[in-house]
């Protein structure tokens, strides 16, 4: 399952590779964490699932249509799961403000140990509208005309490149395996005497 949300993961960056100029500075953050969860509750109508973190706080995941095994899940199983959250950003030269959103999603076959994975991809275009070298912050406008100002971080090298009408794209991907794992650890083998 690694090797499957890594993939994924790694797939959804192929929005680097357009027609358009090659991206002139870009950055990506990844996070990655791995826990066990129980299952608090399962909302089959609803298509919601609660789950609660080794920390003890909650989560509600929702569930994609696809799954096929809510059957074989009840409050108390226990989950592995594995969360990704990645943003690239890419500075372009002479795109508009756009906005899209994707998923992907692959679930364990009909009567298969109920898990799988999902991979929610937003990818957001703005246009530049004002840069502030000494603070280190860039305004943009998005598809919506809506302006937001962000903090540009130190590590950007590439900042100084930025100018008025330059198009950045953020990218954010989240990525969750969730596989069904015993709630009970395996027998001992009885002691050879």
């Amino acid at each position: 399952m690694k090797f499957v949300l890594l993939a994924a993961v790694l797939s959804l960056f192929s929005f680097q590779l357009r027609a358009a100029e090659p991206a002139k500075a870009a950055a990506i953050a990844v996070a990655e964490s791995e826990a066990i969860v129980e299952l608090v509750s399962v909302d089959r109508n609803a298509r919601t699932a609660v789950v609660r973190q080794p920390n003890g706080s909650t989560a509600t995941l929702k569930i994609p249509p696809e799954a096929q095994n809510l059957d074989r899940v009840k409050p108390g199983d226990l989950f592995r799961m594995r969360y990704v959250e990645a943003v690239a950003l890419a500075l372009h030269k002479g795109e508009s403000a756009s906005a899209q959103e994707s998923q992907t999603v692959q679930l364990a076959p009909k009567g298969g140990t109920p898990g799988g994975v999902v991979v929610n991809t937003k990818q957001v275009s703005a246009v530049v509208t004002a840069v502030d070298r000494a603070s280190r912050t860039i305004a943009v406008r998005g598809p919506n005309q809506g302006t937001m100002t962000l903090k540009v971080a130190d590590e950007v090298k590439s900042f100084d490149e930025i100018g008025l009408g330059d198009t950045i794209s953020l990218t954010y991907t989240e990525a969750i395996a969730l596989r069904m794992i015993s709630d009970k650890p395996p027998a001992a083998a009885p002691a050879k005497k």
